[in-house]
Formats: structure tokens, C-alpha cells, sequence
């Protein structure tokens, strides 16, 4: 489809938010371009994504979900581990999602989205353009003007940070709330981002023991394992590791070499499964790499004509796989706002505000519960709080409950206004619904579920608290 409309939106970063928000825009006849700061826009850096039923049905509306899963191994089975080895609980879990929500949950290299997302834009692949590091946002009367490094200068209506967590449109952001005088609100925004885990992930080759479509994630104190298991045995692998401290901002550390190899020593004869140690693993990596997981949830999405979606407004741990979900839900709705804008006579800058502050309104509470969540699984599965030390030993008695929890998740994703529901997300035993319907839902409910589900563990157990304490502090 070509531009219907004389709305132009520069988004900055060719991330897969920026690249989603590409494809909406055009599926609603808005003009765009792409500014990525890299040289190429889909470089293999050893990162992986989960597909889950709320990102894939987005994808699915733009044509690009049955190319992504083509050789892809759907995942089948979940495996629980206790830190010494022993088997806490096993389900068939991802086949029981896929018959309530019509999508496999499946894993991939980062790569492989970003360039599907790519080639799929065929002719209007030019608008996305590489080397375009941008250094400088400008506010016009009637719009905005955006500055790269190179000295390249584009206009649009509105521009679009989908650039991660170090923004450059955030930053920008900032510098005009603090012209109208908003500076205790970028003071507060600046603190927001913090550091509490690390991570070593990489690839790696078939493992003996670790068998395609299986998921294995172990529960131990300070630490947690997941590894998932593609086709041919492709590995995807995580070791999440509680640091010292939680670290602001500015203090967030970077890794060396050095610095992975030293942390890494210590772990390698821990178990991931019953029968596979870590080494086997580690040894077999074709890519591997050491980050700080960020953590950071912001109050302010917009101002004026500036926007942030994705990482550089809601960043999450990895735990829980709904990183790039929630930010392809993200673009989705945005893309539905900006089409509703359209339909207006003009861009003015009220229309703008108005119609940006009625998509955060929209989109906030629900990604925010989701991040929420995200944080809550990360310090279960390393035992950090009361909560996880209990969790473990419920585990086996609360999956249908944590199932029906995450379905509950699913169920109010967003989607695409401009195009009819894909046949496959109608064929699902639980139907999804409009997702104004979840407004209203907030962290009290999702802390309601939590303390419901250990409730009713404890019930189900009988357990005796006094051998629950001991196993808990001995």
C-alpha cells in the first residue's frame, strides 16, 4: 500500500518496534522513514525472541507469522529444575497455549525477525535507511525536523523513538519537558532506569540430553538457568545472576570478556537439567555475550510531537519473553491512534497531544502489569524474594493456575484496527477480546492472583509449616 495520507512519521531506530510500527503505519496509509544508527539492520549479536500468541497475531494481520515459524521448531514441553538437579514439575504447557490461543509459542534469533520484518516491506525496503545516527531533534511549528550525524536532515509530523534504552528521542524528550517547565518530572524519569540482574546468553549447538521443542528452567538461590531447544538442537541460553547491589543509571556496569569468563567459571558444573550441566553447554557456544538486564518503566511515553515505544519506554528482563511482544503490541496501537488522527482536517499540535495522550492512556496500564510481571518471574526464579523461596515447592500444584494466568494475559492483547482478525487467532478455545476491555486491571489484581495461587498451593499440599521453614532457611 502507498501513503494515502500527508502524515509523515520518522521513526528513529530500526529495532523490531520500529520496524512493526513501519509495517502498521503503511497498512493504515501513513508515510514513514527509518533512521537506524547501525550500518545494516539485521546483524546476528547472538540475541534471541520468543513469539507468543499477543506479538504473533500482529504479525500474523501483516503477513509476516508463517514466515517467521517456516523451519522453526514450536516449543512443546517445559521442564522445571531445582538447583541441585531434581525435578520440580514438567507440563505440556506450550501445546495446551497453542490450542487455547490459535499461535505456537516458538524461539528465534532476533535476527531472523528483523530481517523478515525487513525484506517484507519489498519496494518501500528504502525507507529504511542505515548510517543515520541521530544526533539532534528540532521542534517546528507544524512538526519536527530530525538531524543525523552525517548531516543528513528529515521532517515529519511527528518522530518515533524506537531506539532502545539509551534513547536519543527520550533524551529529547527531556530537553523539551524541561522547557515547560516539567524539570521534577525529568529528574524522576532520569533515576527510573535501574540494574538489579545480569545475564550471559548465547547459542549453541545440539547438546546431548537437550532435546528439540523442550524448555528447561531452574530455580536456585541468587541464579536462574532457561535454555529452550530449536530445530536440529539449536540451543538459546540464559544464565540470569543477581548482582552484588541494584545499580542507577549511571551506574549501570558493562561487561569484558574478562569479566563474563570469570563470572561464568563458577556456574559451569551447576545443573540446567537433570543430566546436563552447564559446561555442556557453554562449550558447545557459537556466540555468547554479558549484559546488565535494565529495568525501567516510565511515566511519560509522549510530549509534544516526540514518542517513545518499545525498550526506550518499557524495558524488561528477558525471563518472561515479553520483551518484543509488548513492544510489537506497542506499535500495533499506535498505529491504530495515528490512523484515527488521519481522519481529521489537520496535524495540529493539540490534535497531536490529544491523540498520543489517548494511546498512552490505552496501551500504559496494560504493558505496565506485563512489566510488572516480568520483574516479579526474574526474582522468583533466582529465589530472591519470600515469594520464590515458597514458589518452587508449589510449583507442581499451581500450572493450570499459572496457565490460566497467562492466558488471561493474552486474551486482551492488542491488534491491528485496519485488518480483520488472521482465521488462525479465531480457532483458539478462548477467544480474544477488544483490549479496552482490560482497562481498569491493575497490579492490586495481579498481586490478588499471585497470593490466590499460594493459597491455594498450600491447601492443595496440606504442608507443614514447620518442615516449609526449615527446608526454606536450611
Amino acid at each position: 500500500m502507498e501513503p494515502t495520507s500527508n502524515l509523515k512519521v520518522v521513526i528513529v531506530g530500526g529495532s523490531i518496534a520500529g520496524l512493526t510500527l513501519a509495517h502498521c503505519l503503511l497498512r493504515n496509509g501513513i508515510d514513514f522513514v527509518i533512521l537506524e544508527s547501525r550500518g545494516e539492520v539485521y546483524p546476528q549479536e547472538g540475541a534471541a525472541l520468543g513469539m507468543l500468541p499477543n506479538g504473533s497475531r500482529i504479525l500474523d494481520q501483516l503477513g509476516i507469522f508463517d514466515d517467521l515459524i517456516e523451519g522453526v521448531q514450536p516449543l512443546r514441553k517445559c521442564w522445571f529444575w531445582s538447583g541441585t538437579g531434581e525435578l520440580i514439575a514438567e507440563d505440556d504447557g506450550p501445546v495446551e497455549f497453542e490450542m487455547r490461543h490459535g499461535y505456537c509459542s516458538a524461539f528465534m534469533d532476533r535476527q531472523l525477525v528483523l530481517e523478515k520484518l525487513y525484506s517484507k516491506l519489498g519496494d518501500h525496503r528504502g525507507r529504511v535507511l542505515v548510517n543515520k545516527k541521530t544526533v539532534d531533534i528540532e521542534n517546528l511549528p507544524d512538526g519536527v525536523r530530525v538531524h543525523c550525524a552525517d548531516g543528513s536532515v528529515y521532517e515529519g509530523g511527528l518522530v518515533v523513538g524506537a531506539d532502545g534504552v539509551r534513547s536519543t528521542v527520550r533524551q529529547s524528550m527531556w530537553k523539551s519537558m524541561e522547557e515547560h517547565n516539567l524539570q521534577a518530572e525529568v529528574e524522576n524519569e532520569k533515576t527510573t532506569m535501574t540494574s538489579e540482574y545480569n545475564c550471559v546468553f548465547g547459542i549453541a549447538t545440539a547438546t546431548p540430553g537437550l532435546n528439540p521443542g523442550d524448555v528447561h528452567r531452574t530455580y536456585a538461590e541468587g541464579y536462574s538457568f532457561l535454555a529452550i531447544i530449536g530445530s536440529e538442537g539449536r540451543v538459546w541460553w540464559f544464565l540470569f545472576t543477581k548482582m552484588d547491589r541494584k545499580y542507577s543509571h549511571s551506574e549501570i556496569p558493562r561487561f569484558s570478556q574478562k569479566d563474563m569468563d570469570e563470572h561464568v567459571a563458577s556456574y559451569l558444573s551447576m545443573p540446567v537439567t537433570g543430566s546436563v550441566p552447564f559446561s555442556e553447554i557453554y562449550e558447545r557456544a557459537i556466540f555468547r555475550n554479558m549484559l546488565a538486564l535494565e529495568e525501567s518503566l516510565y511515566k511519560h511515553w509522549f510530549h509534544d510531537r516526540k514518542v517513545c515505544i518499545g525498550d526506550s519506554v518499557h524495558k524488561m528482563t528477558p525471563n518472561m519473553g515479553q520483551g518484543a511482544n509488548s513492544a510489537i503490541e506497542n506499535a500495533a496501537m499506535l498505529a491504530n491512534y495515528l490512523a484515527k488522527l488521519t481522519k481529521s482536517s489537520s496535524y495540529e499540535s493539540e490534535d497531536i497531544r490529544r491523540c498520543l495522550q489517548d494511546w498512552q492512556t490505552t496501551v500504559q496500564p496494560r504493558i505496565g502489569e506485563i512489566w510488572h510481571s516480568a520483574c516479579d518471574l526474574t526474582r522468583i526464579e533466582a529465589k530472591a524474594t519470600l515469594k520464590g523461596k515458597i514458589f518452587i515447592y508449589l510449583l507442581p500444584y499451581m500450572q493450570t493456575m499459572l496457565l490460566n494466568k497467562q492466558s488471561a494475559v493474552m486474551v486482551t492483547a492488542a491488534k491491528l484496527d485496519c485488518l480483520p482478525p488472521p482465521a488462525r487467532s479465531l480457532r483458539g478455545s478462548i477467544p480474544f477480546k477488544d483490549l479496552k476491555q482490560s482497562e481498569g486491571k491493575t497490579d492490586n489484581g495481579r498481586k490478588g492472583m499471585v497470593l490466590g495461587a499460594l493459597l491455594v498451593g498450600f491447601v492443595a499440599v496440606g504442608w507443614n509449616w514447620r518442615r516449609l521453614l526449615y527446608r526454606l532457611y536450611n
